[in-house]
């Protein structure tokens, strides 16, 4: 039997905040792989509800270092950072921190873009000029040299939205599936 095993750094999307099951796309794509490998996989969750990018990036190395076993890293961050109206150059220099921190701890790094939300049905925090954030946030994030960027941002619609920010159930088994389809193909 050949095992498996993937590390998912994030916030709330990453953590599965709001999925009616408590479950996640971590979760998800672990039993994806497994189906479509017919090998056992497991995506280890690390992710804070509400953390953005600076916070990711100063405690990076403890979280990646305690799992030597993981062979890569998938970073879904950014739309905290957004709220928060992070500048974009600093955001970008936290994702490359993370990024080298990985690459230190000789794991192979898949960077997902920020999916979009609609702050016309959240009431709290997100307005119109975060949601432009993150489209300068993902345009940055693929031009980073030496990852496996994967752009999340495109196939997720309004519905796949249960507050117009986190993910439904069925998003996030969407998102897994087509996560494991694109990193079977890279």
């Amino acid at each position: 039997m050949i095992y498996n095993l993937l590390l998912c750094l994030g916030d709330s999307l990453t953590f599965g905040a709001r999925d009616r099951y408590m479950r996640n796309y971590p979760l998800e794509l672990a039993k994806e792989l497994s189906e479509l490998t017919s090998e056992e996989w497991y995506c280890i969750t690390e992710a804070v509800n509400g953390i953005t990018s600076s916070e990711v990036a100063r405690t990076a190395y403890s979280i990646v270092s305690k799992y030597p076993d993981v062979y890569g890293v998938i970073l879904l961050i950014g739309t905290n950072d957004s709220r928060n109206k992070f500048p974009v150059d600093m955001y970008i220099d936290n994702v490359k921190q993370i990024i080298r921190v990985c690459r230190i701890c000789r794991k192979k790094v898949y960077l997902l873009s920020i999916p979009p939300f609609f702050y016309h049905r959240h009431f709290l925090w997100y307005d119109k000029q975060a949601r432009l954030l993150i489209d300068e946030y993902n345009a940055k994030l693929s031009e980073i040299e030496n990852v496996t960027f994967i752009d999340l941002h495109k196939h997720i619609e309004e519905n796949d939205l249960i507050d117009g920010v986190h993910f439904t159930h069925e998003a996030n088994i969407k998102i897994a599936k087509f996560l494991a389809k694109s990193l079977l193909t890279t």
